[in-house]
């Protein structure tokens, strides 16, 4: 008789918060604000305490820009990017961010890497997570209210 082995594949996951970092790195902001540089094509980051993030500038700056899924994301910073849960030092922020609808948890099957992400023309892809923020009606509306 054969001996047949069943091995099972078990995929883990990482909780990573995608929207504004602004809203929850606390005192770790003005660090995140003094190492990113937007005008070039990196993404990836790295602050001093080992902590890894990733950020992209929005096409037209500050608004409510919404994921493929109908996910809303507030901008405040220009930017938008992803931390990983975990890292997040500022909890009572997070909570307060995710419950007033600011940004999203979204679980991701590996940690995220510079290789996951896109821009392309104010397109920010975070691994599955797809933001057009140059297609924003919102921005134009208000644009076309603020010239009359």
């Amino acid at each position: 008789m054969e001996n047949k082995q069943t091995t099972m594949e078990t995929t883990t996951t990482t909780r990573y918060y995608v929207g504004d970092l602004c809203y929850v790195m606390g005192e770790a902001w003005t660090e995140v604000c003094s190492i990113a540089d937007l005008d070039n094509d990196e993404w990836e980051y790295e602050l001093e305490d080992g902590r890894r993030f990733i950020l992209f500038s929005t096409a037209y700056g500050d608004g409510h820009y919404n994921d493929l899924d109908g996910n809303p994301y507030a901008v405040d910073s220009g930017t938008i990017g992803a931390i990983k849960v975990d890292d997040i030092r500022d909890t009572e922020s997070l909570f307060t961010t995710i419950g007033n609808g600011l940004g999203h948890i979204h679980e991701f099957p590996a940690e995220i890497e510079g290789y996951d992400c896109s821009y392309d023309e104010g397109a920010i892809s975070i691994y599955t997570v797809y933001i057009d923020t140059a297609d924003d009606d919102d921005w134009e509306e208000e644009e076309e209210e603020n010239d009359q």
